[in-house]
C-alpha cells in the first residue's frame, strides 16, 4: 500500500519542526572520559592520577563518591609479616569497561596491628598470606588516604599488544609462572599481570613506593 504524499509531507513537517524546538543536547553527554585504566598522570608533587582517584591525595570517602558503596575491608598480612588495609568495592562500571576495585589506604603499622586484633575471623590464601575482614563499617576509614589501587577487569585475556597500544613498553618484567608474567612501568607506579588462564591485574601505587621485584628483568621485544 503506497501512504500518500500529503502524510509524507505532513509527516516531514512534524520532525523539522521537532529539530527547531528540541533543546540543544547536553554538551557533558559527549565529554570524553577520564577514567579508563591506561589514563595515568603523575603529577608535580608525586601523586598519581587514574580512574579520576588521585593517589596520594584522595580519600576512601572520594572513592565511595567515584565508585559507590564498599563491600568489604580487611587487613591483609604477607608471609613476610607486612600488613596492608585494604577496601573492596566489588564490580564498578566505567561506561562500558566493568572491572573490580581494590583500594589500599594508608594506615600506620600501629594502627594495622589493632585492627588485625579486633578482627573475629582470619582467611588462608594458596599464597601463605592471610586476611582478617574487618567488621566495621567505612565510616571509621573515610579519612584515609588512598595510597594504591588495583583495577580487575571485567573481561579476560587482554593481550600484550592490548597493553602496549596503551602504555608503552614496560621498563622491566617478571615471569610469575608458566602462564603468567608481569610488566613494570616504575614512572607511573603501574604493574600490569597478564594471565592466559585468569584475569589480568593492574595495580597503581605512587612511583616513590615502587620497588622492581627481585628476578625481574628488562622487556624483551
Amino acid at each position: 500500500m503506497k501512504i500518500p504524499l500529503s502524510i509524507l509531507g505532513i509527516v516531514g513537517l512534524i520532525l523539522v519542526a521537532f529539530y527547531l524546538v528540541a533543546p540543544p543536547p547536553d554538551p557533558d553527554t559527549f565529554t570524553a572520559r577520564t577514567d579508563l585504566p591506561w589514563q595515568v598522570t603523575v603529577n608535580p608533587d608525586g601523586t598519581v592520577g587514574v580512574l579520576d582517584i588521585t593517589l596520594g591525595r584522595s580519600t576512601l570517602a572520594d572513592a565511595m563518591q567515584k565508585f559507590g558503596g564498599v563491600e568489604g575491608l580487611a587487613v591483609f598480612e604477607g608471609n613476610d609479616g607486612d600488613l596492608a588495609l585494604e577496601a573492596y568495592f566489588g564490580t564498578v562500571h566505567f561506561g562500558p569497561l566493568k572491572a573490580t576495585i581494590i583500594t589500599s589506604l594508608a594506615s600506620s603499622r600501629d594502627e594495622l596491628v589493632s585492627l588485625k586484633a579486633a578482627a573475629t575471623d582470619r582467611e588462608g590464601s594458596p599464597s601463605g598470606d592471610w586476611k582478617f575482614p574487618l567488621s566495621a563499617g567505612p565510616a571509621p576509614h573515610e579519612g584515609r588516604i588512598v595510597k594504591g589501587l588495583t583495577y580487575i577487569p571485567g573481561t579476560r585475556n587482554l593481550d600484550r599488544t592490548f597493553v602496549l597500544e596503551r602504555f608503552g613498553r614496560p621498563a622491566a618484567t617478571l615471569r610469575e609462572s608458566e602462564q603468567a608474567v608481569s610488566w613494570f612501568y616504575p614512572e607511573r607506579g603501574l604493574s600490569v599481570l597478564l594471565d592466559d588462564t585468569a584475569r589480568e591485574v593492574f595495580e597503581y601505587r605512587l612511583p616513590a613506593d615502587f620497588e622492581l621485584p627481585e628476578g625481574s628483568q628488562p622487556f624483551q621485544p
